[in-house]
């Protein structure tokens, strides 16, 4: 396989945490909107907490793995060329 495409474990790795990032984003959302109108209980505004938080741990756990680094690496010049092209 060349070195420049990711391998399908890196893609279903990538697809995992950017799902979680989504996740993250919109508990985050949902916290503050809760927070801001509607002052919520405080076992609901807890659990909302904790949720985020286990979902942190998840994301960092898979950005800690061989694969995400490995895939990381892979794809960096690829990054590196899109943000270029992105500036013209």
């Amino acid at each position: 396989m060349s070195a420049d495409r990711p391998t399908p474990e890196q893609i279903v790795a990538e697809r995992r945490v950017l799902e979680l990032v989504d996740r993250v984003l919109g508990l985050e959302a949902e916290l503050a909107r809760v927070s801001v109108y509607h002052s919520p209980g405080r076992e609901q505004f807890e659990a909302l907490e904790r949720e985020n938080a286990g979902l942190r741990q998840q994301l960092e756990a898979v950005r800690s793995t061989r694969t995400w680094k490995a895939g990381r690496a892979v794809l960096s010049p690829l990054r590196l060329v899109s943000r270029g092209r992105g500036s013209l």
